[in-house]
């Protein structure tokens, strides 16, 4: 009996443990605020999406969104976090907008694609 409580204990206490150091890597989500990433696109995005400037894809482009959304949020937002480089040529680190956060950039990312006409999520 006192091994059985010992070993309950130690269980309990591990997965205390466990817990309270988030338990292994959980996937952030975001909400999108599409006024802010309206906001964020004005500042920075519309100098490249606006008419597709160095092959970004134009914000009317819904094909080219479409493919984009596809992908999906794990694959697009840490491509505008650290940059990317692509078959249509390359984005800029945070597009150049390096005060914006990551839920910056998933706002703006949303946001175009709502102007797109794409549907696009978590």
């Amino acid at each position: 009996m006192k091994k059985l409580v010992k070993l309950t204990l130690s269980t309990m206490l591990i997965a205390i443990v466990f817990a309270s150091c988030g338990g292994g890597a959980s996937k952030k989500e975001f909400v999108a605020d599409l006024a802010n990433g309206k906001s964020v696109y004005d500042r920075s995005c519309i100098a490249c999406h606006w008419k597709g400037v160095s092959g970004a894809a134009a914000l009317d482009d819904k094909p080219r969104w479409e493919e984009m959304a596809a992908k999906g949020i794990d694959v697009l937002l840490p491509n505008a976090v650290s940059g990317f480089t692509g078959k249509y040529g390359a984005m800029p680190e945070k597009g150049n907008c390096l005060d914006c956060s990551e839920q910056d950039l998933f706002d703006a990312l949303s946001y175009m694609m709502d102007q797109a006409g794409v549907e696009f999520g978590n």
